[in-house]
C-alpha cells in the first residue's frame, strides 16, 4: 500500500512497523445509519402519475448537487402519504444506504435551525460539536453529508425556498419535502415541484372500499358517491369517515345524511377542518381578512376583479393576495386565471366569514352585487341590441370594458354560475331591484345566445317574485313575459300561455305602452306555441300598432316576423312572405342584431317549403346557417339544420343525415324535448 488516502474517513492511523496490542482512537465516534422514515401508509391507492414523477426525480441528472423535490397541495390531500408509500413500496430506501432522516416542520412551528440540529444529531454528531448558530450548523451539515448517500424527508415545510439552505453537499443525496405553499417558481433554483390534487371519484371510492369494506360500498354505491363528494375527495376525510363506519357500523346513507348537515359535518370531519384551522393560522392579517371575505363570496370561481369589489381593493392588490392564498394551497387556479376553493376549504372559509359580523358581510356582498350588476349591464349591451327594452338599468354610464360581442359573451358564460348565485343571495336578502336587474340584463342576454333552461327559469321565477314584492308592475310584466318565452322553448306551452296572460294583465294596469307591446308579443308567441295561430296574429298586430305609436322600428319588425310565422302555420305562405320581407328590410337598420334576420330567413325558408320551392328554401336556410356559425351561437343551428335536411331530401341531395345528427346533438346538449322528434327522423 502507499501512503495516500482519498475520501472521508472517521479515524486514520499510519503505522511504520509492527503493532503489538490494540490501537486506541481518542475522539473518534461510530457513525450511525438513521432510519427515521414514517411507516408505509395503509390503504394507499393510485397516484400513479405522481409516483412516476418521483421515479424520474430519483433517476434524473443531478448536475453535481443533491436533487430537491417538493410535493405541494391542500391539507389532507395525501402529500406525506404519497412520499412515504413511494419510498417503502418501491425499495427506494435501499438506494440510500447511509441513512434516511425525517423532520416535521409543523407548517412554520419549527425552524431551519431546529431542522439542521436534528439532522446533525441523526447523523451521529454529538451535541458538544454542534455549533450554536444556524450558519454554523448548516456548514457542519454540508461537511457531514459530503460523499454520502442520504435521503432527507422534510414534512410540512412552510417555505421551500428557506429549506434550500439545508441542501446536502453530496449529489448522491436527495431531499423530498411537502408543503402547503406552491413551489413551482423555485424550478430555476433546482427544485422539482408537483402540486397534488384531490382524488377523482373512482379512486376515492376505492379508498372507501379498502378502508370500510368493498361489500359495504357496493351495497350502497350511490350513497358512497355522495359521501366521497361531501368529503371533497380528500384521503384524510375519507379515512375519518371510513373509521366511523368500521367502528360503529351502520349504513353509508346515514353517514351521507350526517355529512350534509353542516353542524354534524363539522363534528365528523373535525380532524380535517382542524388542519385547515392550522393552515390559516399562519396567514398575516390582510390575507386572513381576505380569506374570511372570500368565505362570503356566493359563487364558485372568482377573478381578481370580482374579489377587488368584494374586498374593496385595487385589482392588482387583489391579484397579489389571491396568489398568496394560492401559494398556500388554500385556493386552486385554472388556466383562465380564475380562482376557486376546494369544497372543504370553501366550507371552512364560510365559517371564517361568519366571524366578520352581519354589517361587514352585507357591505362586502353589496359591493360585489353592484359590480356584477354593472359588468352584466355592459356585457348585455355588447351581446344584444343596445336599444332593446330594459326595465332595469336602462342606462349605464362609463366606458364599456368589453371589446366586442365575443368577449362579452365569453364573460357571461364564464360568470353564469356566479350571476345565478348572486341572484340567489339577493333574493334571500330581499334585494329585489338587484334580482330584477340581473335577470333582465346579463342573464337574458346570455339566454339569447346559450341556453341553460333550468337555471334561467329558476332565476326568472325569483325575478317575478321580486318585482311583485317591489310593487313594480312594469318589472313584473316584463319578468313574466320573459319567463313565458322560456316555457314556450321548453315545451311547457300551457304554463307559458298562463304566464303570458298574467303578464298582459299586469302590463295593462301599468299603462307602459312599450312594456305592454312586449307583453302582447310574448302572449302571441305562447298562443302560437299552443296552436292558436289566428289569435296569436291578433296579439302581434296589437303589439305592432303600439310599437308604431312609440316609434320602435325594431319592435315593428319583430311583430311582422312573428305574424309571418303564424301565417306560415296557417298555410298562408304568400301573405307570410310579404310580412317577412318587410321585417327583413326593417332589420337592415340594426346591423348589430344578426339573430333576428337569421330567424326571419329560417321562417322564409319554411314558407318556400310550404310552396314546394325547395331551392329557394335551401338558399334561405344556408344563409341563416352561415350567419349563425359566424357568430358562434351553436344552439341556434338546430332548427335550420333540421329544416335544411327536409329540403335536401326533397331535392334528392346528399347531407340530410349529417344535418340531423348535428341537430340531435345540439338538442341533447340542453335536454330539449325536440330531441325525440329529430331522433325519430334519423331512425326513420
Amino acid at each position: 500500500m502507499g501512503n495516500d488516502n482519498s475520501g472521508r474517513v472517521e479515524n486514520l492511523a499510519q503505522v511504520g512497523g509492527d503493532v503489538h496490542g490494540g490501537i486506541h482512537f481518542h475522539g473518534g465516534r461510530d457513525v450511525p445509519v438513521p432510519r427515521e422514515l414514517p411507516p408505509e401508509p395503509e390503504h394507499f391507492v393510485d397516484r400513479e402519475e405522481q409516483r412516476a414523477w418521483l421515479d424520474r426525480l430519483l433517476d434524473g441528472d443531478r448536475r453535481g448537487r443533491a436533487e430537491v423535490g417538493a410535493v405541494t397541495g391542500l391539507s389532507g390531500v395525501g402529500k406525506s402519504a404519497l412520499i412515504a408509500y413511494w419510498l417503502r413500496a418501491h425499495d427506494v430506501i435501499e438506494r440510500f444506504d447511509h441513512g434516511q432522516v425525517y423532520f416535521d416542520f409543523g407548517s412554520g412551528r419549527r425552524t431551519v435551525d431546529q431542522a439542521a440540529e436534528h439532522c446533525l444529531r441523526a447523523l451521529g454528531v454529538p451535541g458538544e460539536r454542534i455549533p450554536p448558530t444556524s450558519q454554523g450548523k448548516i456548514a457542519l451539515l454540508r461537511t457531514e453529508t459530503d460523499h454520502r448517500r442520504l435521503l432527507f424527508f422534510f414534512d410540512n415545510v412552510d417555505d421551500v425556498r428557506e429549506l434550500l439552505r439545508l441542501r446536502p453537499a453530496s449529489p448522491d443525496s436527495v431531499v423530498l419535502c411537502t408543503s402547503h405553499r406552491d413551489a413551482a417558481e423555485l424550478r430555476p433554483d433546482g427544485v422539482a415541484a408537483i402540486r397534488l390534487a384531490p382524488l377523482d371519484e373512482d379512486t376515492a371510492l376505492d379508498v372507501l372500499r379498502r378502508c370500510a369494506g368493498a361489500e359495504l360500498v357496493e351495497a350502497e354505491l350511490d350513497a358512497a358517491k355522495r359521501v366521497v363528494e361531501l368529503c371533497g375527495y380528500l384521503p384524510i376525510a375519507l379515512r375519518v369517515v371510513a373509521a366511523r363506519l368500521v367502528k360503529r357500523g351502520g349504513r353509508i346513507e346515514r353517514v351521507a345524511a350526517e355529512l350534509q348537515d353542516r353542524q354534524r359535518r363539522r363534528v365528523r370531519l373535525e380532524k380535517v377542518l382542524r388542519a385547515l384551522d392550522f393552515a390559516t393560522d399562519g396567514l398575516d392579517e390582510p390575507h386572513a381578512e381576505l380569506y374570511r371575505l372570500l368565505g362570503v363570496f356566493p359563487g364558485r370561481g372568482f377573478t381578481a376583479e370580482a374579489v377587488a369589489a368584494l374586498a374593496d381593493l385595487d385589482p392588482a392588490d387583489a391579484e397579489d393576495a389571491l396568489e398568496e392564498l394560492h401559494d398556500r394551497s388554500l385556493l386552486e387556479r385554472d388556466d383562465l386565471d380564475r380562482y376557486r376553493f376546494h369544497d372543504l376549504v370553501r366550507e371552512h372559509a364560510a365559517e371564517a366569514g361568519r366571524q366578520l359580523g352581519a354589517d361587514r358581510r352585507e357591505a362586502a356582498l353589496r359591493r360585489l352585487v353592484g359590480w356584477y350588476r354593472r359588468q352584466g349591464a355592459f356585457a348585455d349591451r355588447k351581446v344584444m341590441e343596445p336599444t332593446r327594452l330594459r326595465v332595469a338599468d336602462p342606462d349605464v354610464a362609463g366606458k364599456n370594458p368589453f371589446s366586442g360581442k365575443k368577449a362579452a359573451l365569453e364573460w357571461l358564460e364564464r360568470e353564469r354560475p356566479n350571476l345565478l348565485a348572486v341572484v340567489g343571495v339577493c333574493a334571500e336578502n330581499d334585494w329585489h331591484e338587484d334580482v330584477v336587474a340581473i335577470c333582465d340584463g346579463p342573464l337574458w342576454a346570455l339566454h339569447h345566445q346559450h341556453k341553460h333552461y333550468a337555471d334561467t327559469l329558476a332565476a326568472l321565477r325569483r325575478a317575478v317574485d321580486s318585482a311583485a314584492a317591489l310593487g313594480n308592475p312594469v318589472a313584473e310584466a316584463r319578468m313574466r313575459s320573459l319567463r313565458s318565452q322560456l316555457l314556450v322553448e321548453t315545451g311547457e306551452t300551457a304554463q307559458a300561455r298562463d304566464e303570458s296572460e298574467r303578464a298582459c294583465a299586469v302590463a295593462e294596469r301599468a299603462g307602459h305602452r312599450r312594456v305592454l307591446a312586449s307583453a302582447l308579443e310574448f302572449r302571441g308567441k305562447a298562443l302560437h306555441a299552443c296552436g292558436d295561430h289566428s289569435d296569436a296574429i291578433g296579439f302581434f298586430h296589437r303589439a305592432h300598432a303600439l310599437n308604431e305609436e312609440v316609434g320602435q322600428v325594431r319592435g315593428m319588425a319583430l311583430q311582422e316576423y312573428l305574424a309571418g310565422k303564424s301565417l306560415v302555420a296557417l298555410g298562408k305562405y304568400a301573405e307570410a312572405l310579404d310580412n317577412l320581407r318587410t321585417a327583413l328590410d326593417r332589420m337592415a337598420g340594426f346591423p348589430d342584431d344578426a339573430r333576428t334576420p337569421e330567424r326571419i330567413r329560417i321562417t322564409m325558408g319554411r314558407a318556400h317549403q310550404g310552396r314546394d320551392r325547395h331551392d329557394d328554401a335551401l338558399s334561405e336556410f344556408e344563409a341563416a346557417i352561415r350567419s349563425i356559425r359566424a357568430r358562434g351561437a351553436s344552439f341556434d343551428l338546430a332548427e335550420p339544420l333540421e329544416l335544411l335536411a327536409e329540403s335536401l331530401v326533397a331535392t334528392g341531395r346528399p347531407g340530410a343525415q349529417d344535418c340531423l345528427r348535428e341537430a340531435l346533438s345540439l338538442h341533447e346538449s340542453v335536454r330539449s324535448p325536440k330531441a325525440d322528434r329529430v331522433r325519430g327522423k334519423l331512425t326513420g
